[in-house]
């Protein structure tokens, strides 16, 4: 009762600020008013463990809700500072309507149900409220030439949708007004195709959900992967994610017969998010740059970034299952296969292997033609970065291991050394390409 009580003050408070900020881009000037925001998100901070505003801040020991509220709304102004205020209006009228009635409407208990996509769970009654007071807003602040389109609308509201639901201790009030404002960003400044993409994020959530319940994936890792998908997909296109699947079926696959020939049918642990991340950082950010540059050279980053992650892949699971005993290069002795730091025959043709299929399928996709010299650069680029990451494994990863941080975070969704070392590993393809490309 009392956490209820607390939690009706709250949101009453959020709301009265969103209809106050809402108002005041009616008068105001937009230097103004981010000035404004970004006092109350300083005054959030800084009285956050004010015990006499306490309860302005927390319904329960682990909500952040009231640091997420206002990071949320200046992110979401930063965002489309420079696009028509209507468009922040919409973000901020969901952050403050759509999420304060669908808390208010999950109250009710008749014929409702709950659940979870990560760490919050959510009312179907309150889904629904939420998804149908979004709409109103929508179709009441966006203009005509996008609401009168049914895909647009259908894949803004799956987006706020998805945004609202993946919330971890409150942090819907970051990720809605963030996640609406990135889409319309999006939609503001590239021509997009939403009957296309909506299929895409209906695909990747089947698929996600599939990789979590067959433990190749955990539950966040999922819901990366579904970032990760449906960006590759719906905003980069079909020659950017051919590499990256090529990659995530030939790792599964392998990890599959690694399991069954190596230790005897035990399965591996699923992915987590790090994992996943650690694979694949480096590949958006390099799309991501070419995005916004246009220049080849992210195109040649992307392919190298791709292919090294794939050599040491097929590497550390092909590599024991041929080969029982490796080479370590701590020691120079040899050693049971799988080791950190362990290199084999198999496992070094195995890295040579997946560096120079990528290398070869990707360069073919972008560029329509082979190049060997430059094919040649790519994969010899994204061996050397393999063989980096087995240097960095051995010398680097025990002594991550013994910090305080890694010898307490245990958590299967947490970041291990093996991640660190994956990155660093990877990112030294770039430095091997500028000297050999």
């Amino acid at each position: 009762m009392k956490n209820a009580h607390k939690l009706i003050i709250r949101k009453s408070i959020h709301l009265f600020t969103g209809i106050l900020i809402f108002s005041l881009t009616f008068v105001l000037g937009k230097e103004t008013i981010l000035w404004m925001i970004v006092a109350g998100t300083l005054f959030s901070f800084l009285t956050f463990h004010c015990g006499k505003l306490h309860v302005l801040h927390k319904t329960n020991d682990g909500s952040l809700g009231t640091l997420f509220y206002p990071l949320g709304i200046l992110s979401s102004y930063l965002m489309l500072y420079k696009m028509p205020i209507l468009y922040f209006q919409t973000s901020l009228m969901v952050l403050t309507i759509s999420d304060t009635f669908a808390s208010i409407v999950g109250q009710i208990k008749k014929g409702n149900g709950w659940f979870r996509v990560l760490h919050d769970w959510k009312s179907v009654h309150g889904m629904m409220a939420y998804v149908f007071s979004a709409l109103i807003i929508f179709g009441t602040f966006l203009p005509s030439s996008l609401t009168n389109n049914v895909f647009f609308m259908s894949t803004l509201t799956l987006t706020a949708v998805i945004f609202e639901v993946i919330s971890w201790r409150g942090s819907d009030n970051f990720t809605i007004p963030f996640g609406l404002a990135l889409f319309l960003t999006i939609t503001y400044r590239w021509d997009l195709d939403f009957p296309y993409l909506t299929c895409i994020m209906l695909f990747m959530i089947i698929g996600s959900y599939l990789f979590f319940k067959w433990n190749v994936l955990t539950r966040i890792g999922a819901l990366t992967a579904w970032f990760i998908g449906v960006y590759f997909i719906g905003v980069m296109g079909q020659k950017w994610i051919e590499p990256v699947l090529i990659f995530f079926i030939s790792s599964v696959l392998f990890t599959k017969i690694h399991d069954i020939v190596v230790t005897k049918g035990k399965k591996s642990n699923a992915r987590n998010a790090w994992q996943v991340t650690a694979n694949i950082l480096w590949a958006v950010i390099s799309s991501a740059l070419f995005l916004l540059t246009q220049n080849d050279l992210f195109i040649y980053l992307f392919i190298v970034f791709v292919a090294a992650v794939t050599a040491d892949t097929w590497a550390s699971e092909i590599g024991p299952v041929f080969n029982r005993r490796s080479f370590s290069l701590s020691d120079f002795q040899m050693h049971e296969a799988g080791i950190t730091g362990g290199i084999s025959f198999v496992g070094t043709m195995a890295a040579l292997a997946g560096a120079f299929c990528i290398s070869v399928v990707s360069y073919y996709l972008f560029f329509g033609k082979l190049h060997w010299n430059m094919i040649f650069a790519l994969s010899l680029s994204a061996f050397l970065a393999c063989f980096a990451d087995t240097l960095l494994g051995t010398f680097l990863e025990g002594k991550l291991m013994n910090m305080r941080y890694f010898r307490r975070n245990i958590h299967p969704e947490s970041i291990t050394p093996n991640d660190i070392v994956n990155l660093g590993g990877s990112f030294m393809a770039f430095a091997f390409f500028l000297l050999l490309g």
